[in-house]
């Protein structure tokens, strides 16, 4: 009797649904990106109990005639490639023909659909993957998919998902990602009845992360945009002083489609690494075009999870893109935390705060009204949908993503509220400072450079400076300060960080192990400032360490390595360097409690504005904090 035998079709459906559709957010990530895909300029989601009972994905897109509608729920079935080719020529966000007969294996169907053109729609109604009608049916154009009791007839899957609170929060945030990459799209999600999330579609970004994340944090954002051969890097990233718990708000989108890659995340990991806490994490929406041809997009069942074919050159393109915008703001007012936080409008600059006001446009007449290229620019104007070559879609054509160096656009592209050209200008504090020049010995006294200097007052509980630049009060913490001054003076050092011979070495206790590992990493170790040689098989002899570090910090500073060492993912060399810089850094620093004079003050500001990154500590805490002549009025209740 044989023992191997061919699963029914049903059977088959619900193991593949598995793969794709794992819990409601999969279903309604599907179904959106088809909209988008059909070339839809509104889409609205509709929920309940978690997208477990009810969910709707509503789109006016291209739509399906009668024919495609039925076909749509078959498996492989699709119009977005015809051969395995098109597989790495891939434009579009689908592609497997998987989604829709997933989801109707797993839940009952409805789907009501009008191309158009047409007079009639079609109504097709699926219930565990089995058709039960197609039928003539009154709807506008575009398409509308309701899938209801989602894993009624796979009870073991459904014992799985979490709370219905958890499941409806996945599914708003990952709403918001493909907003963020689709800002030309205005995206509704409703649940239990109620609006929860809503963006303008206006092509804009700043206003998609306004509706999705707050004015205040929008207008803690700065504008990233860097190309490199066939490679175009978009997006915004938060200013240091801006940080979360997690990742959630962090954003990665490759050819539209917002993915996990750990080559991108690991390039903005590094790229802030000197400027942020251990315990927090930036916000950043990064955009990135690539040719289709040199990124894998089906390595993952859900695509989410993508391969480069030159991941170094993406590495390179996304740290030095971000970089360079955290380097390059030099203004007071940019680099400096404001200690009051406006609520409303007042929390973005004016320009950008115009922007935010403005309505989204009146849409024009049906006839005229372009459709979404899922892969132009943001701001650019949308191109209608089928006009530009690529694969084959529901609509006949899939556009092509324009690649290679950025062109003009229209009048209505999005352009950063605060251009570098102001940012380094003759007029910033730190324009004089920024220019080579020699170095200074420590505390002597320097004449003032600029129009507007920075102007020490005092000090306060021999912890802050207080200063004046213009109008504006700065409290400048003294000892983040002169960690940032030590840090860079550490970090020019190419060859690593100085060794100095210690006296009376020290003694380490260790696991033979780990003393093992340390030996084969003396190489590693002596760029970061530390020599030292075996004194028995559980023992080490520290014979050098960086300048100002205790027997006791020693001690510290290798257990720290070692369990970097034994992580799963090494940090790398750059970053165990900087660590120990930052430690160096903070032990030799001036402490709370150090009386200064005005001179020294003088001193230690000129020294902070000449740094790469004067607005945070290497720890990641701000060293200035400013108050504008609004806020002290708001604190003394003047307006």
């Amino acid at each position: 009797m044989a023992v191997i035998h061919i699963l029914d079709e049903v059977t088959a459906s619900q193991i593949a649904a598995g793969e794709v559709v794992e819990r409601p957010v999969n279903a309604v990530k599907e179904l959106v990106e088809n909209s988008i895909d059909a070339g839809a300029r509104d889409i609205e989601v509709e929920i309940a109990d978690g997208g477990v009972s009810y969910l709707r994905v509503t789109d006016d897109g291209c739509g399906m005639s009668p024919e495609d509608a039925e076909l749509s729920i078959v498996r492989h079935a699709t119009s977005k490639i015809r051969t395995a080719d098109n597989i790495y020529h891939i434009a579009s966000l689908g592609f497997r023909g998987e989604a829709l007969a997933s989801i109707a294996s797993v839940s009952r169907m409805t789907i009501t659909t009008r191309a158009k053109d047409t007079d009639e729609g079609t109504a097709v109604r699926v219930e565990g993957g089995e058709v039960q009608s197609v039928e003539p049916a009154g709807a506008p154009e575009g398409t509308t998919v309701e899938a209801a009791d989602l894993f009624y007839n796979v009870p073991a899957r459904k014992k799985f998902l979490k709370s219905e609170r958890t499941e409806a929060g996945r599914i708003s945030q990952m709403l918001g990602k493909l907003a963020m990459a689709n800002p030309g799209i205005a995206f509704r999600l409703i649940n239990n009845g109620r609006a929860v999330l809503e963006t303008p579609g206006n092509g804009r970004l700043v206003d998609t992360l306004s509706a999705l994340y707050g004015l205040e944090t929008a207008g803690e954002m700065l504008p990233v945009e860097a190309d490199e051969d066939e490679a175009l890097l978009e997006g915004m990233i938060s200013k240091p002083s801006l940080l979360k718990s997690s990742r959630q708000q962090q954003t990665i989108i490759v050819n539209q489609r917002v993915v996990e890659n750990s080559t991108i995340s690991k390039a903005v990991d590094n790229a802030y690494h000197s400027l942020l806490p251990k315990n927090g994490y930036p916000v950043f929406v990064l955009h990135l075009r690539v040719p289709p041809e040199s990124v894998d997009v089906n390595v993952h069942p859900q695509k989410r999870e993508i391969k480069f074919a030159d991941e170094q050159k993406i590495f390179r393109l996304v740290y030095h893109a971000v970089l360079a915008t955290l380097t390059s703001q030099h203004a007071p007012e940019h680099v400096a935390a404001s200690m009051i936080h406006a609520s409303g409008k007042d929390a973005l600059p004016d320009d950008m705060r115009r922007t935010v006001q403005n309505d989204r446009p009146e849409p024009s007449a049906p006839s005229e009204a372009p459709a979404a290229d899922p892969v132009r620019r943001w701001g650019e104007p949308p191109v209608p949908y089928g006009a530009a070559g690529g694969d084959f879609s529901a609509s006949g054509r899939v556009p092509s993503a324009p690649y290679g160096p950025k062109k003009e656009t229209a009048a209505e592209e999005y352009r950063p509220p605060v251009g570098r050209e102001a940012l380094l200008s003759d007029q910033s504090v730190f324009a004089s400072a920024r220019k080579e020049a020699a170095p200074q010995p420590l505390f002597e006294d320097v004449p003032e450079k600029t129009e507007e200097p920075v102007i020490p007052l005092g000090q306060i509980a021999d912890c802050f400076i207080v200063c004046q630049h213009g109008k504006d009060l700065f409290l400048i913490d003294q000892h983040a300060a002169h960690e940032r001054v030590r840090y860079d003076r550490l970090a020019e050092r190419a060859e690593g960080i100085p060794v100095q011979e210690m006296l009376i070495p020290c003694l380490i206790h260790a696991e033979p192990a780990d003393v093992d590992l340390l030996m084969e990493r003396q190489d590693d170790m002596r760029r970061l400032g530390i020599t030292y040689e075996q004194a028995g098989p559980d023992v080490i002899r520290i014979t050098g360490a960086p300048e100002d570090l205790s027997e006791s910090d020693m001690e510290r500073v290798i257990r720290d390595t070692l369990i970097a060492f034994h992580e799963k993912d090494v940090p790398s060399p750059e970053t165990m360097r900087h660590r120990m810089m930052a430690y160096a850094a903070c032990r030799g620093a001036i402490k709370a409690g150090d009386p200064l004079n005005i001179r020294q003050m003088r001193e230690l500001i000129r020294d902070l504005f000449q740094t790469a990154r004067p607005f945070v500590c290497p720890h990641g805490r701000p060293t200035i904090v400013r108050f504008t002549p609004e806020e002290l009025g708001r604190l003394f209740h003047r307006t």
